[in-house]
């Protein structure tokens, strides 16, 4: 998963990609998306959003992101989400202090 800060403390995801034959289990894509949250977490993220296409909402919502609202991108149906960042606490070894 790519992920971007436009401003300070504001942290986007995207570009999240898993092959086809690797996506029935989820736990490829559970792990790229906990590896690049709490990478931003580390990085000062106060907010994380993502845009996430409709048959990936619910998968989303296990992992502790909420849909803010629905949105269209390139004529497909997408929801803006965000993380429950306390879901994905600092590593302690890998705090900067």
């Amino acid at each position: 998963m790519r992920i971007y800060e436009p401003e300070p403390g504001l942290w986007y995801g995207g570009k999240l990609g898993v092959h086809s034959n690797y996506r029935r289990d989820g736990r490829i894509g559970q792990g790229l998306i906990e590896k690049a949250v709490t990478t931003a977490n580390i990085w000062g993220c106060d907010r994380f959003l993502a845009t996430v296409q409709i048959q990936n909402v619910r998968f989303f919502r296990r992992l502790h992101w909420h849909s803010l609202e629905e949105i269209v991108l390139c004529n497909q149906l997408h929801h803006l989400m965000e993380v429950d960042l306390s879901h994905y606490s600092i590593p302690l070894e890998s705090s900067p202090r």
